[in-house]
């Protein structure tokens, strides 16, 4: 789930094309597999230094293709060291500290 400050960047037209042109790029180099695992399927665009409210306005960051990859799910979540535990996710910052947990089911 996106952070608040985020809803209306993953919301826009610019990003829905620029999602749009990385997974149809990532679909005809190698069917659209996981970036990281090369076994699963795609199934979520992450951006490789992670958005904030200081820098999601750089398009450098924001919405170049060097800094996406397609992961799937599992993937994505080892990224972001998510733990599952009936149906919580907790993840962690970058100090270690754990974050609120999301319910997910």
């Amino acid at each position: 789930m996106a952070k608040e400050f985020a809803k209306k960047f993953y919301n826009s037209k610019v990003w829905k094309k620029c999602r749009e042109s990385y997974i149809n790029n990532r679909v005809l180099l190698d069917g659209g597999v996981c970036e990281k695992c090369k076994k699963e399927l795609g199934y979520i665009l992450h951006h490789k230094t992670e958005l904030t409210p200081i820098n999601i306005n750089n398009l450098d960051i924001a919405l170049n293709h060097c800094n996406l990859e397609y992961l799937c799910h599992d993937c994505h979540n080892d990224k972001h060291n998510f733990i599952r535990n009936d149906g919580l996710v907790c993840g962690f910052d970058e100090n270690g500290q754990p974050v609120p947990p999301i319910l997910t089911k």
